[in-house]
């Protein structure tokens, strides 16, 4: 007999639809895996076996072949586990094929037949609703993974014998074999909370105090999406600053919301898709330059903060490979890897904040304690970063020490009250030319930020000192629209330009190279 269940692949990012096929015929006992599986689909045999087992049932005394389909596509992971069991079910006339053949069937099956959650499962959903499907099976444990799925019937199962109890017709347990309650379960369509939102709350501006100059600039980076180093003393608060950044955003749109979801869900770290707040990932400085900037077959955390912020703190003592493969992702928003059998874009267009101290010990220039370092060794920290990096961030700014951050005599501002002005600002700067400010390239430039007259000087001025080359005039130019939009103005005028200089501290001792 013969049976199909459709089910998913992860190729790199992307998924694909797999047709599980079983055929029962006559000949040696025995399971053969065909369609170009890896070690851990062919692995299946096993933990399927045993997981009928458990439900008190077994595989016919006769040869089984297992084809994964397209052949010519390799199989990886242990998500066909599922599908396989309710194919060689269906085979034997166990299960009915009328449900399994509207749905595809994803999740790795325990030796006592629990499913537990896959890697990628979102994608694995969204490839199954672009193939047809009107529901999936998947595991209960990840079934808010595809909650925001329009146009597809998620199906948690916690066990092989509900999958089984799914396929023959019969209501789902409220209780799964683990004995706890599952409040809701069984089949439903997908469909966004109450409000709209979910996952935790971001942190408010207001925890910080003083920096006022600091706090001024987060404001101008969430609005224009300009990259910002913030450079200060130990116990500044530039981690603190740098970590409310996300809450300052505008919210992500359920299509973007959906999109970072997809990738965390790739990269096995499950991200609700119904949650709204851009994503804010702080790798250690010790990340290598594949943990940073991924491969074909993996993400680095550049992609998983897509649409959101990656924050390095200790910029200095990044690998400098691994800084210097970010010059072109920082620009262009996305990360073209390119290897002998491969070739795959991923999705990058982060918001950079980093942070570094001054000097190796971090206090040159704190008033509170002297600079123990040597010149050379200053000289030498300092040079780890080069030019053409720092030429990719808009915003340089000088932390001051506590006590030391212009401490205002009003309260300090909440975030909701900031990111009220961010998306005004934002939303002033895509009506008018459709794209961020830190976007502007070219004649675009030129026509949506001309600096007037009563401005050019400084910039004029600025270059001749050296403290800018041609793109460092186009990233102030660009920094003093988003300082209009922010004054809701139409044009430029001098004082935009003027503090946008100012935030372009100068770092001495940079390798230019």
């Amino acid at each position: 007999m013969h049976a199909l269940v459709r089910s998913a692949a992860l190729t790199g990012i992307d998924a694909i639809e797999v047709s599980v096929e079983a055929s029962i015929a006559g000949g040696l006992p025995g399971v053969h895996v065909v369609g170009l599986p890896d070690a851990a689909v062919r692995e299946a045999r096993e933990r399927v076996r045993s997981a009928l087992r458990a439900v008190r049932l077994t595989l016919p005394a006769s040869r089984v072949v297992v084809n994964l389909a397209p052949a010519d596509v390799r199989k990886e992971g242990p998500a066909f586990d599922l599908p396989i069991a309710l194919a060689l079910l269906a085979a034997q006339g166990r299960v009915p094929h009328m449900r399994l053949g509207a749905a595809t069937v994803v999740g790795e099956l325990g030796l006592d037949g629990r499913v537990r959650p896959v890697r990628g499962l979102l994608a694995l959903a969204l490839a199954a609703r672009a193939a047809g499907s009107t529901s999936v099976v998947v595991p209960a444990e990840q079934r808010d993974e595809v909650a925001a799925v329009t146009g597809l019937r998620a199906v948690p199962v916690a066990s092989l014998l509900e999958a089984i109890a799914w396929a023959r017709g019969c209501p789902l347990p409220r209780v799964a074999s683990n004995g706890r309650p599952l409040a809701g379960f069984g089949e439903r369509g997908a469909g966004p909370d109450a409000d709209g939102r979910a996952g935790p709350a971001p942190l408010d501006l207001r925890d910080v105090r003083g920096q006022c100059v600091a706090k001024r600039a987060l404001e101008v980076a969430a609005t224009g999406r300009h990259h910002l180093l913030l450079i200060g003393p130990p116990g500044s608060g530039k981690t603190m600053l740098a970590q409310r950044l996300p809450g300052l955003l505008p919210p992500l749109t359920a299509d973007e919301a959906l999109a970072v979801a997809r990738l965390h869900s790739l990269a096995g770290l499950p991200r609700s898709p119904l949650e709204r707040l851009a994503p804010l990932r702080e790798p250690h400085h010790t990340a290598s330059l594949p943990g940073l900037l991924g491969t074909p077959a993996s993400l680095g955390e550049l992609s998983l903060a897509h649409l959101g912020v990656l924050f390095l703190d200790e910029l200095p003592e990044f690998e400098r490979r691994a800084l210097e493969a970010l010059r072109e992702p920082l620009e262009t928003g996305s990360l073209l890897l390119a290897r002998a059998r491969s070739r795959r874009r991923l999705p990058a267009d982060a918001l950079l904040v980093a942070a570094m101290n001054p000097c190796p010990c971090g206090h040159d220039g704190d008033p509170r304690r002297a600079c123990r370092c040597h010149p050379s060794a200053r000289g030498r920290y300092l040079a780890r970063l080069s030019g053409p990096l720092l030429d990719r961030v808009a915003l340089r700014i000088v932390v001051a020490a506590p006590g030391h951050g212009g401490a205002s005599a009003t309260a300090p501002e909440a975030s909701a009250v900031v990111a009220a002005r961010v998306e005004a600002g934002r939303t002033r700067a895509y009506a008018r030319q459709g794209c961020s400010n830190a976007a502007l390239r070219g004649a675009a430039l030129a026509r949506h930020a001309d600096v007037p007259s009563a401005a050019a000087g400084l910039l004029a001025a600025a270059r001749a000192q050296g403290r800018l080359g041609e793109r460092g005039v186009d990233d102030v130019t660009r920094v003093a629209r988003t300082l209009a939009d922010l004054a809701e103005r139409r044009a430029i005028a001098p004082e935009d330009v003027a503090e946008a200089l100012a935030y372009r501290a100068e770092i001495h001792g940079v390798d230019s190279t």
